[in-house]
């Protein structure tokens, strides 16, 4: 089993309390914080226990992860059941992707491993209501009912050609493929309803005798499954020792291992017979990757806030004759510039980092959103800067 002994914080913006609250009654995972008065609710997770559904399917795609059909087919099943019981609620998720559906596994299961492993989890949505910031249409709004058909024909997309069947002939492998996937596919661009997608894969689960007995060691498979590839005592089992030492290792080396750790591993791990365990020079310069992009976020915020403080000065100078000094608009400023920084939209694309980490688009995203919160806090602290002016000026005048 991998070790994952660390946590990681996730933090979104939301605009109606009451209905986020009633969310979180019905979908909590773990701890949750919740900052009234600057709209925005952050998640603590416990990596350890829980697994964002991303993660999982980006490693499935890397090869680092093994699963077999069967429990591909249950997890599309699980998340058509999710939406049909937050909707039956009256819960709606407008914003719904890969990145806000977490997995919390429970106690009597396993961790998604380099082998085939026992999945027992509970399907978990954060995020409602907070827009994709990192995207030019971040208002776009999709019901959940229909993003999940978008979602569920990515996770087949990506995840099908590392799924290992029985056999190993390439016809026989597409048409599996043309009778379970394709449909399931078809019936998601179509946008039928939950319940018929969900009777089409109980028909498939039947007809191939899907089994789930931790007794017998029957890894919730089906009757095509691989059977006999890697599991214990194979192969990719004899590294888990070695992968768990090199990932002890990052922690202690970089600390926040949540946006690191998945570069580093999508290098080493997509063949695992020809791993080179270079973890810590790659985790070193990742991580300088990382405070140089830091160090320019804070420059550009830094520069935003000077063009964006001189244009608003110039139009209340028009309207106020007070003498600024240079060192007032240098306090204002840093106020300005600790406030955005420590801003739920600052915090927001460290959500999931490691998916943008050199993506020039992303950072203009992070520009605009800035952009948006920084203009208003000009002006909330520019108005409290010259009611301060005025009531000082009438003080000197009684």
């Amino acid at each position: 089993m991998l070790n994952f002994p660390y946590a990681c914080e996730d933090v979104y913006s939301f605009e109606n309390q009451e209905e986020l609250i009633k969310a979180i009654d019905f979908d909590q995972i773990g701890q949750i914080y919740v900052d009234q008065d600057n709209k925005s609710i952050t998640y603590k997770m416990d990596r350890s226990k829980s697994l964002r559904l991303s993660d999982l399917i980006f490693w499935i795609e890397s090869d680092f992860v093994r699963i077999h059909l069967g429990q591909l087919l249950h997890l599309i099943s699980n998340l058509l059941q999710k939406v049909q019981f937050l909707e039956s609620k009256g819960i709606e998720h407008n914003y719904l992707d890969l990145n806000r559906i977490w997995l919390q596994i429970k106690q009597n299961s396993q961790y998604p491993c380099l082998i085939y492993q026992f999945l027992y989890y509970s399907l978990h949505f954060i995020g409602y209501q907070c827009p994709f910031y990192e995207k030019q249409n971040s208002q776009y709004m999709l019901k959940a009912s229909l993003r999940i058909n978008e979602i569920i024909q990515i996770i087949i997309n990506k995840c099908f050609n590392q799924i290992r069947l029985k056999s190993k002939n390439t016809q026989k492998r597409n048409e599996i493929f043309k009778e379970i996937l394709q449909p399931i596919i078809d019936l998601c661009k179509s946008n039928s309803t939950s319940n018929q997608i969900i009777a089409f894969i109980q028909e498939k689960l039947k007809k191939y005798n899907y089994q789930d007995d931790m007794k017998n060691k029957l890894v919730q498979s089906l009757i095509i499954d691989d059977n006999s590839n890697d599991y214990i005592q194979s192969q990719r089992h004899s590294i888990i020792e070695n992968v768990n030492k090199d990932l002890k290792q990052i922690i202690e080396l970089v600390g926040n291992m949540d946006r690191l750790q998945l570069n580093i591993y999508y290098k080493h791990l997509k063949s695992y017979q020809k791993i080179k365990f270079e973890y810590q020079s790659q985790a070193q310069e990742l991580y300088r990757l990382l405070q140089k992009r830091e160090l320019q976020l804070k420059y550009k915020i830094n520069e935003l806030v000077q063009i964006s403080m001189k244009s608003s000065l110039q139009e209340y100078e028009k309207q106020f004759k007070f003498e600024i000094t240079e060192n007032e608009i240098q306090l204002i400023e840093q106020e300005i510039f600790d406030q955005i920084i420590k801003s739920k939209y600052v915090k927001y694309f460290n959500n999931t980092f490691w998916l943008y980490f050199n993506n020039e688009e992303f950072k203009n995203q992070i520009y605009a959103a800035i952009s948006k919160s920084l203009i208003a806090s000009i002006q909330d602290k520019l108005k409290i800067f010259f009611m301060y002016k005025i009531l000082q000026l009438i003080d000197d005048l009684i």
